[in-house]
C-alpha cells in the first residue's frame, strides 16, 4: 500500500513540475544598457544673469491691450493692476493682457517679473514672436511652468529663459534674427468660480545671459548654472537612469539641483544637493521620474547637456568627472516565436499533461484502494 502511494505522489510532483521546467515564461526580459556620457563632451561653459537690457516702466497704458468677455478694469500707472468681477459660470472663464515687446532672441533674454495674483484663480505667462524672415510663432508651450499656475495672495517672482520657452514648442528654430514681439499675462477660473479677483504686476525687465566658456571638463568663476555640452541630442525614450560624479564648490548656501537635457527639454532630473565639508565629490542620481521642474538656463538645442542649477547661493569651481547614461533595452526570448512543427509539438504536449496523466492517476488510485478492500 504505502509504495503504491509513494508511486502515486510521485507521479503527481512529476506531473507538477515537469511544465513548471519545459514551459518556461516565453515575455520579453528588460535589462539596462549604459553609454559613457563624455564620449562626445563638447564644452563646459558656466552661466548667469547680464546686464539689464529692458525694464517696463508701466507709464503708458496703451501699449497694454485687455482681452476677454468678462468686464473688468485695467489701471497703469508705475504699475499693472487688473480688478475682474467673475460672475458664476458652468464654464471657464479666462481674461488676458496683452504687451507689445521686442526682444532679440540673440541675446538669450531672461525675462523677470514680480507680480501678486489673487487665490482661487490661476495665471500664466504667454510669449509670442518673428523669424528673421517676419513668420510668427509661439513660445509657449503646455507643462511649462510658466502656465496654470495657483494665485496664492502674496507676491510671487518668476522667470522665463524666451530661448528654451521658444525652442520647445519649435525645435528648429533658428535663433538669428528671431525676437519676441509680443507676451501675455492671463488670469483663469475653473467653472462655478464666483467673486472679485485681482492680479498686480510691479515689475517686468529682462536680462541678458553672461557665459564663461571653458576649454576642459573644469570652470571657475561665479555662476548660477553650469552646463555641459554632451555632443549630439541623444534619444531618450527609454531613458532609465543618469550618474553624474562632479565636484562642486560654492558660496555656504549652495543647493543646486542636476538635470539631463535633450534640446531644451529636460530627460531626467536630481534631487536637491548641498555642498559638503570633507569633501567637494558628490555622486548624482538623476531619474526620469524625478522631472517636475526645469532650469532656468538651459544648453544648445540640438544638443543634449548636463545642467547643474543653483537654487540658493551661487556656484564658485565645478569639475565634470564622468556621467554614466543609463537606457532599458528589450531582449526577446528565442522561444517566444514558435514554428508550426513545435506548435504541434505543444499541443501533444499539452494534451499529455492535462488529459492523459490525470486519467491515469485516477485509474492507479482506484486501483490502489481496490486492492485494499
Amino acid at each position: 500500500m504505502k509504495l503504491r502511494l509513494y508511486s502515486i505522489v510521485i507521479i503527481a510532483i512529476l506531473t507538477l513540475v515537469v511544465p513548471a521546467v519545459f514551459l518556461r515564461g516565453t515575455l520579453p526580459q528588460q535589462t539596462a544598457t549604459e553609454i559613457d556620457g563624455l564620449a562626445q563632451f563638447a564644452s563646459m561653459q558656466g552661466v548667469s544673469l547680464g546686464p539689464l537690457i529692458w525694464s517696463e516702466g508701466f507709464n503708458n497704458a496703451s501699449t497694454w491691450t485687455l482681452s476677454g468677455s468678462t468686464p473688468a478694469i485695467l489701471q497703469v500707472n508705475n504699475s499693472l493692476t487688473l480688478k475682474v468681477v467673475l460672475q458664476y459660470k458652468t464654464t471657464a472663464q479666462t481674461l488676458s493682457v496683452y504687451h507689445t515687446v521686442s526682444l532679440p532672441l540673440d541675446q538669450g533674454p531672461i525675462v523677470t517679473l514680480r507680480l501678486q495674483v489673487s487665490g482661487g484663480v490661476s495665471y500664466g505667462v504667454r510669449f509670442w514672436g518673428v523669424t528673421a524672415s517676419n513668420k510668427p510663432f509661439s513660445a509657449w508651450h503646455e507643462g511649462s511652468s510658466l502656465q496654470h499656475r495657483p494665485g496664492r495672495g502674496t507676491s510671487e517672482t518668476i522667470q522665463a529663459n524666451l530661448v528654451s520657452e521658444s525652442s520647445i514648442p519649435n525645435p528648429t528654430l533658428s535663433l538669428a534674427g528671431a525676437k519676441i514681439t509680443r507676451m501675455a499675462i492671463y488670469i483663469e477660473a475653473v467653472p462655478f468660480i464666483s467673486g472679485t479677483f485681482s492680479m498686480r504686476l510691479f515689475s517686468l525687465k529682462a536680462n541678458s545671459v553672461l557665459i564663461t566658456k571653458a576649454n576642459s571638463n573644469e570652470v571657475g568663476g561665479n555662476f548660477t548654472a553650469l552646463v555641459a555640452d554632451l555632443g549630439p541630442a541623444i534619444a531618450t525614450q527609454k531613458l532609465f537612469q543618469v550618474f553624474v560624479g562632479l565636484d562642486i564648490q560654492g558660496s555656504s548656501d549652495l543647493s543646486y539641483v542636476p538635470y539631463f537635457t535633450t534640446g531644451a527639454s529636460v530627460a531626467a532630473q536630481g534631487y536637491t544637493y548641498i555642498t559638503k565639508v570633507a569633501t567637494t565629490y558628490e555622486l548624482a542620481l538623476l531619474s526620469p521620474r524625478q522631472v517636475n521642474s526645469s532650469p532656468l538656463f538651459s544648453g544648445n538645442v540640438h544638443s543634449s547637456s548636463l545642467v547643474v542649477s543653483a537654487r540658493t547661493g551661487e556656484i564658485s569651481f565645478f569639475r565634470l568627472n564622468s556621467i554614466s547614461i543609463r537606457f532599458f533595452s528589450t531582449q526577446t526570448a528565442q522561444s517566444a516565436n514558435l514554428d508550426p512543427g513545435t506548435s504541434r509539438e505543444l499541443v501533444y504536449y499539452f494534451f499529455v499533461f492535462l488529459f492523459v496523466i490525470p486519467v491515469v492517476m485516477v485509474v492507479l488510485v482506484v486501483k490502489v484502494f481496490k486492492d485494499e478492500h
